[in-house]
């Protein structure tokens, strides 16, 4: 039982030090301050504190002129029977008045499908530099996604949006990464299974 609780406590300590280690890491990824220009891209989060954050990131990115127009994808859940992505658009119409310059990808459910459409979208025409707008645990591996699905698309920089300081919601983000980068790295009919359990299937619709 001794060497049980020594084993807990060990496990415990390597994982505080990996979440410690995976959050500096992370702090490297915002560019905010090295972006010119670019059309911005911001991400869906099922937190409405998470969502407010990066509605006003991205709202503050295109009052400084460092973007030029938002289009906001994720959060299509068939099964709930909402499109998250297009909420957060209104949201920032209504904040901003630049609803000539808000738009949503309504078809994408997480990170990947809504790096694999980006090409597609017309609000993204004729952009040659994307700005992802997000946390910073989420940002590190949208980069890293888009890099093997972009196929020579425009060029991806980052800007983080404000997040929470509290030690528990870096430990739950931390590993709700892991969590995401496991599934991310599984068969793509595997990983297809899991979101349409997690998020709605779009054929049942």
């Amino acid at each position: 039982m001794r060497q049980l609780r020594i084993l807990l406590v060990r496990l415990l300590v390597a994982d505080l030090i990996a979440t410690l280690a995976f959050f500096g890491l992370t702090r490297l990824v915002d560019q905010t301050g090295q972006i010119t220009h670019g059309a911005g891209v911001v991400f869906y989060s099922d937190s409405a504190r998470e969502a407010d954050a990066r509605i006003d990131k991205g709202i503050a990115l295109l009052e400084a002129g460092k973007v030029d127009r938002l289009v906001m994808v994720g959060g299509h859940r068939p099964q709930e029977g909402i499109v998250g992505s297009q909420d957060m658009a209104l949201a920032a119409i209504r904040r901003s008045g630049y609803g000539a310059r808000i738009s949503a990808d309504v078809s994408s459910r997480d990170t990947i499908s809504g790096l694999q459409t980006l090409a597609g979208q017309p609000g993204l025409a004729g952009a040659d530099q994307l700005v992802f707008v997000s946390n910073c645990m989420h940002l590190l591996r949208a980069k890293s996604i888009y890099q093997t699905v972009s196929k020579g698309g425009p060029r991806a920089r980052s800007a983080c949006a404000k997040a929470s300081l509290n030690p528990v919601d870096i430990w739950k983000r931390t590993h709700y990464e892991a969590a995401a980068w496991v599934v991310y790295l599984l068969p793509e009919s595997w990983r297809d299974g899991i979101i349409d359990r997690l998020r709605g299937d779009d054929s049942q619709n």
